[in-house]
């Protein structure tokens, strides 16, 4: 069974449609060149469509990096 980080990276590749993308806690914005405003709320998207999950406005805003984003999944999934 996949890792939180595993299932995510999934959808890092496929919102980036890169099959090589290896992401970190730390990767963000700078380290994927096609990681724009449009791409990121595609990101949200799919993040809560995979993790069957919702993100608050405030959630999203405090993102910075992957890392951000894999606490507060972690923090929303059931039988965390």
């Amino acid at each position: 069974m996949l890792n939180t980080l595993e299932r995510l990276q999934k959808v890092f590749r496929r919102v980036f449609d890169n099959d090589k993308l290896v992401i970190n806690p730390k990767t963000s914005a700078k380290d994927i060149n096609m990681w724009d405003s449009i791409s990121h709320m595609e990101l949200i998207s799919e993040v809560e469509a995979e993790f069957k999950i919702v993100f608050s406005f405030d959630q999203v805003m405090e993102f910075n990096n992957a890392g951000d984003m894999l606490t507060v999944i972690e923090l929303l999934l059931p039988n965390s």
